[in-house]
């Protein structure tokens, strides 16, 4: 069906475009861009006055390929502006996995049906199902290496390693646009720089990137960039930093360092080094990450058996206690399975009404829910978060996935509204929409090479947010950042490769999106 978005102010920083103009979509694609366009007939004419005409958002870091399955039509996704998610992150993705390895990621999603073998399966898989959003896949590392090697910690064998780097190579044959790893995350952690470079060697020159979740984000932040800027850079692979913040007080403002050491790496010209950044001092992960390394060299079977008493016991309570990345007074425990009654409550407070220590009650948590269980945790500073974002190589990421709003209630609120907190403050005026639609659209697309979407240049895919500012206030006026829980009800329309997925706030459960591939 021949569209027409009618008399909007249509803001694209690629083109330099920001006017009221009218916007012809034919098909899949935009195909005219003028101050007053006379509908074809049949047409359908959606008016636009007053309304914000943005390219759909391209969302740098997501996990949501573990969920798309589930809930494809991806409301929670369009709801944002979202037309685009790159998955497959922290070295994360459900290819190339065996069938059997449904508990990896299962922090995402406790409901992965099964692995797949590899993107081509994964891909077709998602397209008989349709989407509501597209999706542009990264290899997860960290599957790479759970298909491989399981969950042994030992340096990979030569023939484990050629077979490592056979599982990337497929993957950017079948149209991946780069790799991840998740250098906190079992099996990724267990990963030294050498592998690394070995494994990430099939990348150079193709123009794909290398994106890091970073060995360690609190004590050892800086020597973490200088290594993920190591690796890269013998490889010659460029690098994306994924979430990029200082965790701890004590490191607060270390990212005046390292946004240095990716200049001086840009400087230097071998590589191209981003980071991406999500709008809260927050963060979440899998509460698993606080084990202490080699906790589950065995699996989670033996840690349980060995975690009943004893002096392994007593080991992991010491660690939780004090040498984790996160102190359990400042936990509060995500969507808990195992536990409802514990789910969005702060640890202490929980741990309290049990009239138990809070540390024993985390271990018990742990080793009851697995890798499901995550937590909220404080994360950065407002200082360090204003710093990285306003960084020429930075981009927005929401490093959420995709759920509903009452999956939503006791997890992080970047699953709902991450892109809002980047867009509402610009709406306000109260820092610039330019830069606003840069890292939620434009710089995103061009680090993925995607030429035809995240602008309006004539011929490009309908990928298309319509905002209506004259809501922001009361977004704005729900609570802190932090506390906000619901869909951001800013997006008046969103189309998904020209198909109306968004209309009139509420999603049409159209399934437009596609699974991108690699140029």
């Amino acid at each position: 069906m021949v569209k027409i978005i009618r008399g909007g102010r249509v803001v694209d920083p690629g083109t330099g475009t920001d006017a009221v103009l009218d916007l012809l979509i034919e098909g899949e694609r935009v195909t005219a861009l003028a101050a007053r366009i006379e509908p074809p007939a049949g047409a359908a004419v959606f008016d636009a006055t007053g309304l914000l005409v943005l390219p759909g958002f391209v969302d740098m870091h997501t996990h949501s390929d573990f969920t798309l399955q589930h809930d494809p039509s991806a409301p929670s996704r369009l709801h944002q502006g979202v037309t685009t998610d790159v998955t497959g992150n922290c070295g994360f993705s459900p290819f190339p996995l065996p069938p059997s390895s449904i508990g990896f990621g299962s922090f995402f999603s406790s409901r992965l049906d099964r692995g797949f073998p590899d993107l081509a399966s994964y891909a077709a898989h998602l397209e008989s199902l349709g989407t509501g959003v597209n999706v542009a896949p990264l290899v997860g590392l960290g599957a790479v290496r759970e298909h491989v090697a399981g969950s042994d910690p030992r340096p990979p064998s030569d023939e484990a390693m050629a077979e490592m780097r056979r599982l990337v190579a497929e993957g950017l044959d079948q149209g991946a646009f780069g790799v991840s790893s998740g250098l906190v995350y079992t099996p990724g952690r267990f990963a030294a720089a050498d592998e690394l470079r070995r494994i990430i060697a099939p990348l150079r020159g193709t123009g794909r990137f290398y994106a890091t979740h970073l060995r360690d984000e609190r004590d050892g932040l800086v020597a973490s960039v200088a290594e993920a800027i190591s690796t890269a850079e013998d490889a010659g692979v460029d690098l994306q930093i994924s979430h990029h913040k200082a965790l701890g007080r004590a490191n607060w403002g270390r990212t005046e360092a390292t946004l240095a050491m990716v200049d001086e790496a840009n400087q230097r010209g071998a590589i191209d080094v981003a980071v991406d950044y999500y709008p809260y001092t927050s963060g979440s992960t899998g509460v698993s990450s606080l084990l202490p390394p080699g906790s589950l060299d065995g699996g989670w079977k033996l840690l349980r058996e060995r975690a009943g008493e004893g002096a392994e016991r007593l080991r992991l309570l010491r660690h939780l206690d004090g040498a984790a990345q996160f102190r359990p007074d400042e936990i509060i425990v995500g969507r808990s399975g195992a536990r409802p009654e514990a789910s969005g409550r702060a640890l202490p407070e929980y741990a309290a009404a049990l009239g138990r220590d809070a540390v024993d009650v985390l271990l018990e948590l742990i080793l009851a829910e697995g890798e499901r269980l995550t937590m909220i945790v404080p994360a950065a500073s407002r200082d360090d978060l204003a710093r990285v974002s306003a960084h020429p190589a930075a981009m927005h990421g929401s490093d959420g996935w995709l759920m509903t709003a009452e999956q939503a209630r006791h997890e992080h609120p970047r699953n709902l509204a991450s892109t809002a907190e980047v867009l509402v403050p610009a709406l306000l005026g109260r820092t610039s929409l330019d830069r606003a639609i840069r890292h939620l659209a434009t710089v995103p697309a061009r680090r993925l090479r995607l030429d035809d979407r995240g602008t309006f240049r004539a011929g490009c895919y309908a990928d298309i947010a319509v905002a209506d500012p004259a809501r922001a206030a009361a977004y704005e006026n729900d609570g802190g950042p932090e506390a906000r829980r619901g869909y951001p009800d800013l997006m008046r329309w969103v189309f998904v490769n020209g198909e109306t997925a968004i209309e009139d706030f509420r999603p049409t459960g159209r399934r437009a999106g596609k699974v991108l591939r690699a140029a």
